[in-house]
């Protein structure tokens, strides 16, 4: 698989429930040769130990960026990150679906671990469970072409989930 920038310089776009953590921060980021790792959430932009946490987590070298989804979405569509290669790590599908919103372009959403949801959920791989409104929110992402994925580690096969959101 390329990891090419788009234009925005996005490479990638991961939602995990743990944003930036051990898997991420050692295969992720340094396999796509990321530049800057962006965190989108709307809570952690406005902790300052989260932000902190957030910081130690990526790796030497890599710029961090910790934005909410409405920062996020203005930066990247003002072309701040032009030239660079940068990684997204969305907490939450709501977390990412506001900048999609926005215009931005996205490769790909690359559901890591998404396992915070209890109750009626519909299971789309191992490590991920969404509930009605953030099968929604994917479904409407895929229609606009936007490729729905699983994947937990780079050296697991990437799962094409967009068909089972129908």
């Amino acid at each position: 698989m390329a990891y090419e920038p788009l234009p925005n310089g996005v490479i990638e776009v991961r939602i995990d429930d743990r944003m930036v953590h051990g898997i991420v921060a050692t295969m992720w980021i340094p396999g796509m040769k990321t530049t800057r790792a962006m965190v989108i959430n709307e809570a952690a932009s406005n902790d300052p130990t989260a932000r902190n946490l957030q910081r130690l987590a990526i790796p030497a070298g890599v710029n961090m960026s910790l934005l909410a989804p409405a920062k996020a979405a203005a930066n990247l569509s003002a072309g701040n990150y032009k030239g660079q290669k940068v990684f997204i790590c969305a907490r939450f599908i709501a977390d990412i679906y506001p900048v999609f919103k926005a215009g931005v372009q996205l490769p790909r959403i690359n559901l890591g671990n998404v396992t915070q949801n209890t109750g009626e959920t519909t299971t789309l791989a191992n490590t991920v469970r969404v509930n009605a409104e953030e099968k929604a929110m994917l479904k409407e992402m895929r229609d606009a072409g936007v490729k729905i994925t699983a994947q937990f580690t780079m050296n697991d096969p990437e799962k094409d989930v967009g068909p089972l959101l129908d």
